[in-house]
């Protein structure tokens, strides 16, 4: 699995950028004995605490756990955003952006650190499905085919057409695998350049290695004799497009990216047009 990386840019926009390969990284400034994995210097005012803030890697995701007295700032990459505290451990997703407050001058204007998480695996907007030629026109785009997991329930429908279908008879592996990659999107609905309401699902992207760890645990916790590979990835994601998939020879849903691992179409909500139709499949 390729490595995040970590955008690391000074008060005076100076860039670093640090490859996160390792499991835990601590952020802060250089004391007497104590020297953290990333540093951010200079601090002139003292507003940059020793340890201020750790990033932590749990089953392929960047987390991160404010420690600083003065504080860290998130500020997610989604449009309309605003700059809030870290509470507690919170998720990163591509193209967050820390804010570590670096100075402050007379005038009281503040001047920040940002630290830019950059996901490897970067969700991508599915693109939107076009009517082919001959077919009957409805008058506008239809939305893609995908899923809406329900975590709390643990139950998935199948969005298509703007209708919702109860998905049944999926074994405990295909729970796991759907919650992780759905875990993995941003969970907000991908908007039209146009700026319309969203009518797409979110494209969740995770390679073979990061699927394989969240099925069945970090390599180094496997019974002694026992190993997973694409194989029995693969056996999973067979059992799966079995119960979400329309056609399950030709999957639109849970897709194969070639070389890497495979997409999932997700709907964050119910779809924004008309009243939910459920049925049980």
């Amino acid at each position: 699995m390729r490595p995040a990386k970590l955008k690391v840019t000074s008060p005076a926009g100076k860039e670093r950028v640090y490859v996160l390969d390792g499991d835990q990284y601590t952020v802060g400034r250089v004391a007497p004995n104590h020297e953290p994995d990333i540093v951010l210097a200079p601090d002139p005012q003292g507003w940059i605490s020793r340890l201020h803030c750790i990033l932590d890697l749990e089953l392929g995701q960047w987390w991160v756990t404010d420690h600083a007295r003065n504080g860290t700032l998130l500020q997610r990459d989604v449009p309309g955003s605003e700059v809030r505290p870290v509470r507690g451990r919170e998720l990163l997703k591509h193209g967050d952006t820390l804010l570590v407050l670096g100075d402050m001058m007379d005038d009281e204007e503040l001047l920040y650190w940002r630290l830019t998480y950059i996901d490897a695996h970067a969700t991508r907007p599915a693109p939107v499905w076009q009517e082919t030629p001959g077919q009957e026109t409805r008058g506008q785009e239809e939305a893609r085919p995908g899923i809406r997991y329900d975590a709390v329930g643990s139950r998935v429908y199948r969005v298509e057409g703007g209708k919702e279908t109860l998905v049944e008879g999926l074994r405990p592996k295909g729970h796991q695998l759907l919650r992780h990659m759905v875990s993995r999107g941003s969970g907000l609905p991908v908007t039209e350049a146009s700026g319309a309401e969203a009518v797409t699902a979110e494209a969740v992207a995770c390679d073979h290695d990061e699927l394989i760890t969240a099925l069945w645990k970090p390599r180094e916790e496997w019974p002694p004799g026992r190993g997973y590979d694409r194989t029995d990835l693969a056996g999973v994601v067979r059992a799966v497009r079995r119960r979400i998939e329309p056609d399950p020879a030709h999957p639109r849903i849970l897709e194969t990216v070639p070389t890497i691992g495979y997409r999932l179409y997700v709907y964050p909500q119910a779809p924004p047009e008309g009243p939910e139709q459920r049925s049980g499949t």
